[in-house]
């Protein structure tokens, strides 16, 4: 997930796929090995997770939300608790297992 930030009273952002904001449950999950997190945005591209103790950047994993949805994903960045995750999936892939959860805008390939 790119990100380039104006001054912090413009907000003004440049991504790739429109973010939406969310509160999901989520697990990363490498082998027989977890970890729950608490997703704060998801888009088409990636998502933003909290976790107790992310993982290093650049990390393939997996995200499992709803104990049943896999997407293959890797960490972009990490701050603090906090940690952008990529899906390594194509775009159009995400936002087709992914409709019905997120606003339509968001989900544009």
């Amino acid at each position: 997930m790119r990100s380039e930030r104006k001054k912090p009273g413009s907000q003004t952002e440049r991504r790739r796929h429109k973010r939406a904001h969310v509160l999901f449950s989520g697990q990363l999950v490498s082998g027989n090995q977890s970890a729950t997190g608490i997703l704060f945005d998801v888009s088409a591209g990636g998502a933003r997770m909290r976790l107790a103790n992310p993982l290093e950047t650049g990390s393939a994993i997996t995200l499992r939300l709803a104990n049943r949805l896999d997407f293959h994903v890797e960490v972009a960045w990490r701050q603090d608790q906090m940690c952008g995750l990529k899906f390594r999936e194509t775009a159009a892939k995400i936002a087709a297992t992914l409709a019905g959860l997120l606003p339509e805008d968001c989900l544009a390939a």
